[in-house]
C-alpha cells in the first residue's frame, strides 16, 4: 500500500539520517486530519521530484518530526502532457483537471474558449486560479505524486494557438475528426518524440470554427476519441489514458 503524502519545500533539502522537522503547514493536515502519530512512515515530496521518506517520531498540530530514511529525485515525465481545458459551468472543468492529475498530466492550461459559458471575470480571476491551484495540489497528493502539474494563465478564445510552442504535438479532441486519437498516438509514437503532448478540450457548445481554424493554422490535428461524444469533464481524461498507454507508461 502507498505511504502518506505531504507537500513541504523542505523535503529539497532533506538528508537521510537526520531529522527533518515540518511546520503547520504539513502538521495541520497529517495529525488533524490524517491522524498521523510517532512511529508512522510517511512520505514528503516537493512537487518537483523529491520525495524523502522517513519515519515520524513527534506529532503536534503544529510540528511534526520524522527521522529521514531515504531520499529519491524523481525525473521529469518526458514528453510533458499538457491539458487545455476549456471552462465549463457546473464545475465539470474542475472535475476535470482533478482526474487529469490523478491520469499524470503535467501542465494545465484554463482556456476561455468563445463558446464557454463559464467565465473569470477580471475581479475573480485570482480568486478562480487559486481553486484550480489548490485542487491540483489536492489531487496530487491523492495520487501520491512527486511532480505536481504546472498551472498556466488563462488564455481566451482563438489566441490559445498563440500560446503553443511549435514544437508541441497538439491534438483538437473533435467529434467531427476522421483520424482517431488512437491511430494519431500510435503515429507519433513511431518517431522522435515531441517535448510536449498537447490535448485541447472545448467547451460544452464546442470548439468554434475560428478557434480551430487558428489551431490548425499553428499544427494542431483535429483527432477522434470514439465513437461517443464525451463530456468536456471526462473528454481530457480519456485522452491523457490513452496517451499514457501509447507511451509505454501504463
Amino acid at each position: 500500500m502507498s505511504l502518506p503524502v505531504f507537500r513541504s519545500a523542505a523535503a529539497a533539502e532533506a538528508v537521510p539520517g537526520q531529522v527533518l522537522t515540518l511546520g503547520e503547514d504539513v502538521a495541520g493536515h497529517a495529525v488533524r486530519v490524517r491522524r498521523i502519530g510517532p512511529g508512522e512512515v510517511i512520505d514528503i515530496v516537493d512537487g518537483a521530484g523529491t520525495r524523502a521518506r522517513g519515519t515520524v517520531t513527534t506529532a503536534s498540530a503544529t510540528e511534526v518530526s520524522i527521522d529521514v530514511t531515504a531520499v529519491t529525485t524523481e525525473p521529469a515525465p518526458a514528453p510533458r502532457l499538457v491539458l487545455v481545458q476549456a471552462l465549463a459551468k457546473g464545475d465539470r472543468d474542475l472535475q476535470a483537471i482533478e482526474t487529469a492529475t490523478e491520469i499524470g498530466v503535467d501542465d494545465v492550461i484554463p482556456w476561455a474558449a468563445e463558446r464557454s459559458i463559464a467565465d473569470w471575470p477580471a475581479k475573480k480571476r485570482e480568486k478562480m486560479a487559486a481553486k484550480w491551484e489548490n485542487l491540483l495540489h489536492a489531487a496530487s497528493l491523492q495520487a501520491r505524486r512527486s511532480h505536481f502539474p504546472q498551472l498556466h494563465e488563462l488564455v481566451r478564445g482563438a489566441s490559445l494557438a498563440r500560446h503553443l510552442d511549435d514544437s508541441d504535438a497538439v491534438f483538437v479532441l473533435h467529434e467531427t475528426a476522421q483520424t482517431t486519437l488512437t491511430a494519431a498516438l500510435r503515429d507519433l509514437t513511431t518517431g522522435e518524440l515531441p517535448d510536449r503532448i498537447v490535448f485541447v478540450v472545448g467547451p460544452e457548445g464546442g470548439i468554434s470554427d475560428s478557434e480551430l481554424t487558428a489551431l490548425q493554422e499553428h499544427g494542431a490535428a483535429p483527432v477522434l476519441l470514439g465513437p461517443t461524444i464525451l463530456r468536456s469533464s471526462s473528454a481530457g481524461s480519456a485522452g491523457l489514458v490513452l496517451a499514457q498507454n501509447s507511451l509505454g507508461r501504463w
